[in-house]
This record gives C-alpha cells, structure tokens and sequence, in this order.
C-alpha cells in the first residue's frame, strides 16, 4: 500500500439528535471542493437519511449500512472489511462516518488500528450530537449516549431552541462530567464552524488519547429495541396520518421518513424527543418509505397499524 493516509471523521448521537443536519453542513462546506466517501449506518433495516442526503445534489460517495451499528460484534468485522474495500474503490480526501444512533464508539481507537485498515485511515475529528431536550433522560437509560460522549472531540448540544434552560444547563454539566475533553457548543440546526476541519491537527484525538481508559468498558451488543421499515404503496389520508402517528409514535424513540397523500402529494415526517414535524417534501415519491425504532416494537404489528388507515 503506497500513498497517505485518508483522514476520517465521526459523527455520533442518539436518535433524532441532528446527526444527518450535521452532516449535510458538513457536505455544503467541503463536498465541492473535496472528494468524499459518506457511510452511513442505520439501526433500522432501511436508510431514509441517504435519501436526504442524497436529495442536496452534492457530490459524494455514499455507502449504506443497515440492520444494526458497524460498532456492534454482529457487523464490525463486515464493516471493517466494506471500509477497506472502500478505500480500494477510489482515491478519497476523506471518509465521513454517521454512526447509528444507538452505536456504542467506545472501540472506536481499536476499530482504525485494524490489520487491514491500520495506516490507511487517520482519525482527525469526532463529533457527537446531544439533543438538549432529552439527553438528560435518555443518558440515563440508554447506555451508548454516553459512550457516545466519551469519545467525542466536540459535542454539539442542539436544539437548544427546543430545550429548557435547566435542560440545556444539565446537559452541558453532564456532558463535562462524562468527558471534561470534549469542546462543547450549544447551537440549534447543528449551526457550527466546519471550515477548519481540515486543519492540522493540534492535539490528538480524545478517542486515541483516551484508547487505554475505555479499554476498560465491554461495548454493548445490540439494544433490546424493535425495528422496522415500512414501504408501501398505499395512500392516506392526511386525518388518517394523524391518527395513524398518534397511535403508532406512542412508545418509539424514533420514526422518519416520507409518506404519499391520498390526492396527490409527500410530506416527510419526523418525530424523535417527543416532537413529531410533518412538512411537505421537497420531492415525490413513488411510495411511503418509514423507518421506526422503539423499546417492544414489533415490525408487523407497525405495518398493520399503518394499512389499517389507508386506501389500497
């Protein structure tokens, strides 16, 4: 293998915390003028968020792993080999991973020092995204939020706009405490300085400085959550959306995606943190395509539900 080392950049948080926005502003700041390979790693069986991706007409590579988090037993080696792969396809100036939402990092040191990937790929940045309106909540029942923290460069406490000013206060103690390393900015809409990102690095990276402390942690395996990917070429009435999504978003961390109208018309629909936004989408589409993840959630009983509100 000849040639430099690519540099590689994460972007972690949980559910609906803003990864994807940060993402894309990532990609408006640099994509024109850099060559840039996106993995994105989806829980759920479905992608939604390449599609948006993929809808801002910059250019870029994207890759697509789903059913589960690339830090998890059950994919790290196959992720570990379609990264490698990756770096065979093409000459990029930079690999940009947006980890599942409920992907435990916490190797991330160990994952780049592999045989196959060890001098091909350099880690300059980890972002994590903490929502400030439920990461107070979430932290404390979900285990991989704060593995998300700990091996973070910066975390963006976002949606502040969206937050208590005592949520928005316990998130940033909390965050200190987790990793007193970590830059921390409170923004909405992930609204932060990109264009120094590829600037030499003046320190090392908090995941590899601190390989040696969360050796000490067992990375979660997969989390005791259901899953599913609904795509349908059924429409429904906008009443029936409503009603469908006041059933179906009652116990669910996360649902996205986007949904045909009876008469004509997509809005794309997002609910994560309690807020669900419903907006017309930028583009149609020939069907519904959501993606839900939630504690006991059961793939077919979501698909009925959803048929139960709709015409043929």
């Amino acid at each position: 293998m000849t040639g430099r080392p690519t540099p590689f950049f994460v972007v972690a948080g949980f559910l609906g915390s803003g990864k994807t926005t940060l993402l894309k502003n990532f990609l408006a700041v640099h994509a024109g003028g850099k060559k840039i390979a996106v993995v994105q790693n989806e829980f759920a069986p479905g992608n939604i968020d390449g599609r948006e991706l993929l809808a801002t007409g910059l250019p870029f590579k994207i890759l697509e792993i789903n059913n589960g988090s690339v830090f998890c037993v059950c994919l790290l080696a196959g992720f570990i080999r379609s990264l490698a792969a990756l770096l065979d396809s093409d000459g990029f100036d930079a690999v940009v991973l947006e980890a599942s939402g409920l992907s435990d990092p916490i190797a991330l040191a160990q994952m780049i020092e592999a045989d196959v990937l060890r001098g091909r790929l350099f880690l300059v940045h980890t972002w994590c995204v903490a929502d400030a309106s439920s990461f107070p909540r979430m932290e404390r029942v979900v285990l991989p939020v704060a593995r998300q923290v700990r091996v973070a460069d910066t975390v963006i406490i976002n949606k502040t706009d969206l937050a208590s000013a005592d949520d928005i206060r316990k998130t940033g103690e909390r965050v200190r405490e987790i990793n007193p390393l970590a830059r921390r900015i409170e923004t909405s809409y992930c609204r932060v300085v990109l264009d120094d990102a590829f600037a030499p690095l003046t320190a090392e990276p908090v995941a590899l400085r601190t390989r040696d402390e969360n050796a000490q942690f067992e990375a979660c395996g997969r989390p005791a959550l259901g899953s599913a990917a609904l795509r349908s070429h059924r429409t429904i009435t906008r009443a029936g959306l409503d009603l469908f999504l006041k059933e179906a978003a009652t116990n669910l961390f996360r649902l996205k995606g986007f949904v045909r109208l009876e008469g004509g018309g997509t809005v794309s629909v997002q609910f994560s943190s309690g807020v669900l936004e419903i907006l017309p989408a930028a583009s149609g589409t020939e069907a519904t395509e959501l993606v839900a993840i939630g504690p006991g959630l059961d793939a077919r009983t979501f698909r009925r539900s959803f048929n139960a509100f709709t015409s043929s």
